[in-house]
C-alpha cells in the first residue's frame, strides 16, 4: 500500500504541476492576444491616417494640375501674342522697304485685309518702326 500512496501522491503532484503550467500558458496566451489587439488597433490608426494623407495629397495634386493647366494656357496666349506682334512688326518693316500687300500675305502669313491695313498704316506713318 505504501507504493500505491506514493504513486498517487506523485500523480497528484503531476496534476498540480500540469494545472500550474496550463494556467501560466493561459496567462501568456491572454497577454499575446492583448498585444495583438493593441497592434491591430495601432495599425488601423496608421492606415486611417495614411488614407487621409493620401486624400489630402490627391486634392493638392488636382489643384496643382489645374494651376499648371492655367499657366500653360497663359504661356501659350503670351507666345501667340508675341508671334502675332512680331509678324506685324516684320510686315511694317517690309512695307517700309517697299513690299506690296501681296508680299505681306506670302511672307508674314497675314490675311489680305491685314496686309492692306499694314500698308495703309505705313503709308500714313502710323505705328512706324524705327
Amino acid at each position: 500500500m505504501g507504493i500505491e500512496i506514493g504513486i498517487l501522491a506523485l500523480l497528484a503532484l503531476l496534476v498540480v504541476v500540469q494545472l500550474v503550467l496550463g494556467w501560466q500558458q493561459s496567462k501568456r496566451i491572454e497577454r499575446l492576444e492583448h498585444a495583438i489587439a493593441e497592434s491591430a488597433a495601432s495599425q488601423r490608426e496608421v492606415l486611417e491616417s495614411a488614407g487621409q494623407a493620401i486624400l489630402t495629397l490627391h486634392g493638392s495634386i488636382n489643384v496643382l494640375e489645374q494651376r499648371l493647366a492655367k499657366s500653360a494656357q497663359r504661356q501659350q496666349n503670351i507666345e501667340s501674342k508675341n508671334v502675332s506682334s512680331l509678324t506685324y512688326e516684320q510686315a511694317a518693316k517690309l512695307v517700309q522697304m517697299g513690299a506690296a500687300p501681296e508680299d505681306l500675305v506670302k511672307n508674314c502669313g497675314l490675311s489680305q485685309a491685314e496686309a492692306k491695313l499694314v500698308s495703309l498704316m505705313a503709308a500714313r506713318g502710323v505705328g512706324r518702326v524705327s
